[in-house]
């Protein structure tokens, strides 16, 4: 397998970060968190604009992965992917993670209870659509990372 451009989407407390930092260690391949891009140093949110170039920037470089969400650059990243890896562990567990994580900071915890209905279409049509190939992973169980790991 090319596992030379990995993008990895799914909702909040799915394990985006934890997988990518894994697989970087495993490749020597940089990691990039959209999260980085969205806020400032300061937290503050960056313009729209601001946003997707920072992304796709990122996506044409020649190695990377590049994990999380604005659903806006998915197609730049999904395009020039090698391996698309969907997180998709059960619902309750990313809440779960999220409240352990970010000590009931309950945006966070709204918006990973509701993101399958308000993204989860996105992602599973951005699987869908991988081209033939690039290698694609939907990832419910730690199960599942260890296959994905072993493939690697």
């Amino acid at each position: 397998m090319g596992a030379t451009r990995i993008m990895i989407i799914g909702g909040l407390g799915a394990g985006k970060s934890r997988l990518a930092l894994r697989l970087s260690r495993i490749l020597d391949i940089p990691v990039y968190c959209v999260d980085e891009a969205v806020h400032d140093e300061k937290g503050r949110l960056r313009a729209n604009s601001e946003i997707d170039r920072t992304v796709r920037s990122w996506a044409s470089k020649h190695q990377w992965i590049i994990e999380g969400g604005n659903s806006r650059t998915y197609s730049d990243r999904a395009s020039r992917a090698t391996v698309l890896v969907f997180m998709k562990p059960p619902r309750w567990l990313r809440v779960y993670r999220v409240d352990i994580r970010d000590k009931l900071n309950f945006s966070l915890l709204y918006w990973s209870f509701k993101y399958d209905a308000m993204f989860g279409v996105k992602d599973e049509q951005t699987l869908g659509s991988a081209g033939k190939d690039v290698s694609t992973y939907t990832i419910i169980k730690n199960k599942d990372v260890d296959e994905l790991l072993k493939e690697l």
